[in-house]
């Protein structure tokens, strides 16, 4: 008879949700190992308030063709191109950034995916991740 070990029953359902977290931290992670030499990322900044999550990119001097977003999972994928202007002259001094752009971005699990949606305005896509509540995990005395 197997002896009894203190430990309380783990069900499928956390193992599950548990697997299915780490699977999307690995596959954002792979994600940036795909990047190119060429390849920047964009400055972000991410902030939480009550109702959202919402996550600020840095692009400026883009256009809304050459933005491409998506999401995969729970891991936000931000492609973007800027072509380098062509100018008259000799280049004295180049610091603005020109190429091809990714950022991928693991968002957090109490996020409704459906419901994101973002905005350009001046520079900066603002992307906004509705939450879809609390994550509750159900605890059960045995």
């Amino acid at each position: 008879m197997p002896r009894f070990s203190g430990r309380k029953p783990f069900t499928q359902e956390i193992f599950d949700r548990h697997v299915g977290e780490m699977r999307s931290l690995l596959n954002a992670l792979e994600l940036r190992d795909l990047f190119e030499d060429s390849e920047t990322r964009p400055k972000m900044d991410m902030y939480e308030t009550c109702d959202d999550i919402i996550i600020e990119f840095d692009l400026p001097g883009f256009t809304m063709d050459s933005i491409s977003l998506k999401v995969s999972g729970l891991t936000l994928i931000l492609d973007a191109c800027k072509p380098k202007e062509q100018n008259e002259g000799k280049f004295i001094c180049v610091e603005r950034s020109y190429g091809r752009f990714h950022h991928a971005v693991h968002i957090s699990g109490n996020v409704d995916p459906g419901a994101i949606r973002a905005e350009y305005r001046r520079g900066v896509l603002r992307v906004i991740c509705p939450k879809s509540g609390e994550r509750l995990v159900q605890i059960k005395e045995i």
